[in-house]
């Protein structure tokens, strides 16, 4: 939570954050549309959901507005599955001691998947001034503040 105390203050009411978080379920060992394996993903989300849990408090307390949020599949692509077994040799998401023969085997290109959400955050007027949850009013005078208001999304700049 301190972290995320810090983060939120070095930004500026309105501000924009991300929050790149890995979700359930566990991830996969992939060829060829083939799930070799499971990867036991329990040690990562007892992280992810405690950083999740002080997320969703600041959000709840106003100190973070939440946008959007996005569920998607993150892959890494590995040589073969030996490559696989070596990046998780030290891990502490550890790949099933029965499927460790089998990736050893396949010496083509092997995937791991797994489920990430990237949630789009404002910071609120509340994170650096206390008292009621608030966020800048963009839509009418910069300066002004508007209780409830959402701000709009800066357009994208042209190239």
């Amino acid at each position: 939570m301190h972290v995320l105390r810090n983060m939120v203050d070095a930004v500026r009411p309105g501000g924009l954050v991300l929050d790149l978080q890995v979700i359930r379920p566990n991830p996969v060992v992939e060829t060829r549309d083939q799930v070799l394996c499971e990867i036991d993903g329990e040690p990562l989300f007892v992280l992810a959901d405690a950083a999740k849990a002080a997320v969703d408090a600041a959000v709840a307390a106003g100190r973070l507005l939440e946008d959007a949020h996005d569920d998607h599949d993150v892959r890494k692509h590995y040589p073969s599955g030996a490559d696989v077994v070596d990046d998780f040799a030290e891990k502490k998401r550890q790949i099933p001691e029965d499927a460790v023969p089998r990736l050893h085997a396949v010496t083509e290109r092997c995937i791991v998947r797994e489920r990430c959400r990237l949630r789009r955050l404002r910071v609120g007027y509340q994170s650096r001034y206390g008292g009621v949850p608030r966020t800048l009013d963009t839509s009418k005078n910069p300066a002004r503040l508007a209780l409830g208001d959402r701000p709009s999304l800066p357009s994208p700049r042209a190239p």
